[in-house]
């Protein structure tokens, strides 16, 4: 009965193992909850849904922010802008409270659109949303490494 019980205990943690091997463990995106959570950076209160981001961090950690710009200077001060592993992610402007990819996002700088700590730049996931923007609003079309040279500034 003994040897029994070791075998079923090991086939079972050997399934399991198995099984985390196939599946991994991909860590999701955390909702923002705007109006709730606080920026990781500058503290303030992420209230508007057009212009939060969110940082996770090859070791599963996630952080939220208000703006890109926070994001940004994060990353910057922790030496991380340019890891590959790291994800960063920011609000779609054309779809409030959705999360993409940041470094393959559209940009635009458009001072009528003003972001929560003034840098002015709204994201877009994809370039025919950010296109309709422009063409409504006017604005400067920039990329990922654009963004971060303007938040330097």
């Amino acid at each position: 009965m003994i040897k029994y019980l070791n075998y079923y205990n090991i086939s079972i943690l050997l399934t399991i193992t198995i099984f985390s091997i196939f599946t991994g463990c991909k860590i999701e995106p955390e909702p923002i909850d705007f109006g709730k959570d606080t920026c990781d950076h500058c503290r303030m209160m992420i209230s508007d849904n057009r212009y939060g981001a969110e940082l996770i961090t090859d070791k599963g950690k996630i952080y939220k922010y208000d703006s890109i710009e926070c994001l940004i200077d994060y990353a910057l001060g922790q030496n991380i802008i340019g890891e590959s592993k790291q994800n960063f992610l920011i609000v779609d402007f054309s779809q409030p409270e959705k999360l993409v990819n940041a470094r393959t996002a559209f940009y635009v700088h458009n001072n009528e659109f003003r972001s929560p700590m003034g840098l002015n730049v709204s994201a877009f996931e994809n370039e025919t949303d950010l296109q309709v923007f422009i063409k409504t609003n006017g604005g400067k079309k920039l990329s990922w490494p654009e963004v971060i040279e303007l938040t330097k500034q």
